[in-house]
This record gives structure tokens, sequence and C-alpha cells, in this order.
């Protein structure tokens, strides 16, 4: 397969995205680490059935992982170090947690902003540091085990959104931090390009997941915001992943620092 011997690391792995992208990686052959939000644990064997069916190959492992927080993120780290098998380098992050909320800027307190911002911003700083020492770790090893054997390129995939893009009427803060992230990728591509791992980011407008079709059930409000997108639908959530794997792949290497649009057309305006 295009990905056997590889290890995905999902931040938001219980996500609709980051489920959707899930499953294509490991139809191609990945072994995937799924982090989860503390919050999430009462129904994570639901979510994983739901998701990926009833894992019997032992290639899905889960860690309880707050992403804003250096030390969750260095327990959950640690634990997928212990972890690693011969089977699986730990060569794939995507970085498919986040938060948004919606009120005019005005109304956008302090602590509102900072739930955009830690989620959507200081979560890929953290989990991204922490997941390329890892690579270089890992690299290190392989290199001295097996005399210089090949390390699978490193691949850094975070969602941002049309957001970064453009202003979004009620979504301030959320603009805001996947502006951020954008900044923050570009980034990791300047400095770790060099070292092994390339950074990208996938700008979907709305995404048809369960969240998604709830957020936009109304249909006065869906067709307006329809109107402004040429292809004149909503993203399927299999759309997003698939771009992911794209930039994933061993021969996605000179796609560094760029930004892939799954937008139908939004931004071009």
């Amino acid at each position: 397969m295009a990905l056997s011997r590889r290890l995905a690391i999902i931040a938001g792995g219980f996500g609709g995205l980051g489920t959707a992208t899930g499953r294509i990686l490991r139809a191609k052959g990945a072994h995937l680490a799924l982090l989860y939000a503390p919050f999430e644990k009462l129904r994570k064997d639901e979510v994983l059935e739901n998701g990926y069916g009833k894992p019997e190959s032992g290639d899905i492992s889960t860690y309880e992982c707050d992403i804003t927080s250096e030390q969750s993120v260095a327990t959950a780290f640690g634990s997928i170090s212990k972890d690693i098998s011969t089977a699986a380098f730990p060569s794939i992050l995507i970085n498919a947690a986040g938060y948004v909320s919606v009120q005019p800027l005005e109304d956008t307190s302090a602590e509102e902003a900072s739930k955009n911002l830690d989620n959507n911003l200081l979560g890929p700083i953290i989990v991204s540091t922490a997941f390329a020492r890892l690579f270089w770790e890992n690299a290190e090893k392989t290199k001295a085990s097996d005399g210089g054997h090949a390390v699978p390129p490193g691949r850094i995939v975070s969602i941002s959104s049309q957001a970064a893009h453009t202003a979004l009427d009620l979504h301030g803060a959320y603009c805001a931090s996947k502006a951020g992230l954008m900044g923050l990728t570009r980034c990791m591509a300047n400095e770790w390009g060099s070292r092994g791992i390339t950074a990208n980011t996938v700008s979907p407008t709305v995404a048809m997941t369960t969240l998604g079709k709830k957020a936009w059930a109304d249909p006065e409000r869906r067709d307006a915001f329809l109107k402004q997108i040429p292809t004149g639908r909503f993203a399927e959530p299999e759309e997003i992943g698939q771009a992911i794997a794209f930039l994933c792949r061993d021969d996605s290497g000179m796609i560094n620092g760029a930004d892939i649009r799954v937008d139908g057309g939004f931004t071009i305006h």
C-alpha cells in the first residue's frame, strides 16, 4: 500500500474531518494514532465503531489529549513513542482539531476569543513541535539500526478554513485563528523542510459532517450561503480527506508551505 509502515497521528481524530481523513489514510495502509479530547472519553468506543467499524488488526490506537496543554500533549506523545512498533514509522501528523464560535466581533469576549486561538493555533503549535521531535528521534534510531535505511518523509497537514482567506461575518476570532495557523504552517515549512518534514494546509468551505449538517439545517440560511459558492454545494468530508491524503504522499514532497482550497470557489470573489 502507498502508506504502509507509516503511522499517521491525527489530532482531532474523533471529529468528522479527522475521521474521514483517518479512513482514507488507513485504506492506503497507514496505522493510526487518534488523539481525542478529554470530554470525548465516554464515547470513545462508540465513535471508533461508527467511524472505523471494529478495529481488529491492531492498526488503530487512541490517546486522550488536550492539545492546548503542553503537559497533556507530552504525555500522549510519550505513550505513542512507547507503543511504536516496527510496522509503523511516525511520519504523518494531521491537525484536525478545532473550535469555532459565532457572534459579532464587538460581543466577542476575551474568553471566547481564547477558545478559538487556543484550539486552532496554540494547539497545532504544541502538537506539531511534539510530532517533529518524535519524527527526528525515530529517524535517528532508524538510520542507526538499519545502516542508513531510508526514512519515510515527514508530513504535517493542518486543516485551516476559507475563513483564513476572507472575512466572514460573525467569525472574527475564528478568522484570526485560522489565518494564524497558515502563518505558523509557512514557518514550519521554512524551518523543517530541510530536516525531512513538509507542512501544508487545506482550507475547506462548510463540510457536511454531522455537525455541519446540523449547523446549516435552516434552508433559507443554507441557500443564501450556497449562492456564494460557484459549484453550488458544500464539501463532503471525504473530499477534504482526499486533499489531505494527497499532501501526505511521498511524491508530494515539493509541496511545502502551500494551501489547498477545497471551497468550491468561494474565495475567488
